[in-house]
């Protein structure tokens, strides 16, 4: 009883309430959670990776480069990884894991390939925070060694210098491979390599999880390693800065009866891709809830595009963008972007009531190291605003990355500009003026995606977005478009500018996709349902119920899972 001292009845009772519950929670298929573990985290009071050397008993590294192979000297490296999942439910189901390394340093396109395995390791080791090597990448190549180790570390001859030999010099580990990569040399930016899943590497993650087997780590070594073979794979290490991307990572899909609603990483959610990812994370939850959106016989669906963009820069009354995707936020350079974009909805029969809208963005650019939390918020334009589709963002010279400025050109007559709903090149007096500088937009908000990473952009229906595709529709709004822009605080801003010192790009900007992308499949899509009036028929170009009723079907399913369990937990209740 919840009010007293058990009896045997209420034993029985909680026992039968007990049994239905979990017939319930099985009768559901759990959703996939998506874990990204990175090897950073302390585990077993040890730090989380270290590179060993061959033949090399008193050298130690740790918190610096990760080595795998051989270099021109005939000297050779092994790397060791921890990865501490603690975290996840001993009943974890693994549909998916994955681990990932991103290389530091380049390697030629002739360059033969390399063949990565990883070894389960069967010993304890431990690193210490004091075995931080001086080598400079550059000279790996030509000198590849540690530094002296400290008692606690691990060596090519110590699992824990200087007490615990490993049983087999170079570590301890079960022979077989659990997974392997074949590095091939690559052109620019090297994307993350994936060491797939196995049946192997699957087992053991499985023990490491529900603790039939010992997590002492992996270790990835070359599949031969040969002195005389000059190969070797320099990867970024647990503390290379912007740990969301260049950290090692174990990714990790699974179902839980016990915690089926665990929340995903808070950096790698689903739904949004890794650099480079080759598989979808699974969409257990999304940044932003769905929108309800009733469909039934009498709702008609309008999805149609954008006709024009522009992205607007903070003070500077003489710079457009227009051509290509448009920015928002704060760029590298300190520059305050806002995004406009103007979608038609004349189809929709004057008489019809609007009664769900959506807008949905696809982000592009080379931002894949920035990691910028960017929280977008879109408004309503109050006044017209023109532009001439001439001007894309300009080119920054290397070594910077490619518009991770994102600097604006010199605006066009007929060009919006933060001063200016269209601009007069030859005399800026001429032009239009906003009535407030930075656009004229309402005081409302419409809609917001919360967004921790980089993937599509949902904008979810609100009553004030309604009510504005209503008043476009009806004529009593003018459709001036909408305008996407982020917190622009004082303390945001001091924020953001002292992240944008760091090195990895902590850049707080998103760069969408726009109307003239040759992908059609990325450009920006505005979703309204509506139901028409009495007198008011469907336009050729809109769809039925019956047209979008595919999108949905998944949707159904999960509400019929849901009503699953709620009809168990419900008739178990009878039993209290």
């Amino acid at each position: 009883s919840l009010f007293g001292k058990k009896t045997s009845n209420d034993q029985y009772c909680e026992m039968k309430f007990s049994t239905l519950l979990l017939a319930g929670l099985q009768s559901v298929k759990a959703a996939e959670v998506y874990q990204a573990i990175y090897s950073g985290e302390e585990f077993h009071d040890s730090l989380g990776d270290a590179v060993i050397f061959l033949n090399e008993p008193d050298q130690a590294a740790g918190g610096s480069d990760l080595i795998v192979g051989c270099n021109k000297n005939k000297q050779c490296a092994r790397t060791l990884l921890h990865f501490n999942v603690d975290t996840l439910p001993d009943d974890a189901v693994i549909t998916d894991v994955q681990m990932t390394l991103l290389a530091a340093a380049s390697v030629a396109v002739d360059e033969p390939p390399v063949t990565l395995d990883v070894h389960q390791v069967t010993e304890f080791w431990n690193r210490t925070s004091t075995s931080t090597p001086d080598g400079v990448r550059d000279t790996w190549q030509d000198s590849l060694a540690g530094t002296t180790a400290t008692a606690g570390d691990v060596t090519w001859k110590y699992s824990v210098y200087p007490d615990t030999e490993w049983g087999s010099a170079g570590g301890d580990v079960n022979t077989d491979v659990i997974t392997s990569f074949v590095s091939e040399g690559w052109e620019g930016r090297s994307g993350p390599m994936f060491f797939p899943m196995t049946d192997a590497f699957k087992k053991v993650v499985t023990g490491w999880i529900d603790g039939t087997i010992p997590n002492y780590g992996v270790l990835v070594k070359r599949d031969t390693e040969e002195p005389d073979d000059a190969r070797m794979r320099i990867f970024f290490h647990e503390v290379s800065g912007n740990k969301q991307y260049r950290s090692p990572k174990l990714l990790i899909t699974y179902t839980s009866v016990s915690n089926p609603e665990q929340m995903p990483s808070s950096e790698s959610g689903p739904g949004i891709l890794l650099p480079g990812e080759p598989t979808k994370p699974p969409t257990s939850s999304s940044p932003t809830s769905a929108p309800t959106c009733p469909i039934d016989a009498d709702t008609n669906v309008l999805v149609g595009t954008s006709v024009q963009h522009a992205t607007i820069f903070l003070g500077n009354g003489d710079l457009s963008q227009d051509k290509g995707a448009f920015g928002v936020g704060i760029a590298h350079s300190g520059e305050l972007l806002r995004g406009l974009l103007q979608f038609p909805v004349d189809t929709i029969p004057k008489g019809s009531t609007i009664t769900c809208a959506e807008i949905i963005l696809k982000t592009t650019g080379p931002c894949g190291p920035c990691k910028g939390t960017v929280d977008v918020e879109m408004y309503r334009i109050e006044s017209a605003w023109t532009t001439t589709g001439t001007n894309d963002f300009l080119e920054v010279p290397q070594p910077l990355l490619y518009q991770v400025e994102l600097e604006g050109a010199g605006a066009n007559t007929g060009d919006v500009t933060w001063t200016h709903s269209s601009y007069n090149a030859a005399d800026p007096s001429k032009g239009t003026l906003w009535t407030k500088e930075g656009g004229d937009v309402g005081s409302s908000l419409l809609s917001m995606e919360k967004d921790n990473e980089r993937s599509q952009h949902k904008f979810p229906s609100s009553d004030e977005f309604i009510e504005t595709i209503q008043g476009f529709v009806d004529g009593t709004i003018e459709n001036n478009g909408f305008m996407f822009k982020t917190d622009e605080s004082e303390e945001y801003i001091a924020q953001k500018a002292e992240e944008n010192t760091y090195k990895d790009y902590e850049t707080a900007y998103r760069l969408f996709m726009a109307e003239d992308s040759e992908d059609e499949e990325r450009v920006p899509q505005l979703i309204v349902h509506y139901t028409l009036g009495s007198d008011a028929s469907p336009a050729s170009d809109v769809s039925s119920a019956s047209d979008v009723a595919s999108d949905v079907s998944s949707a159904m399913a999960r509400k019929q899972q849901v009503t699953i369990a709620a009809v168990f937990i419900s008739f178990a209740t009878l039993f209290l």
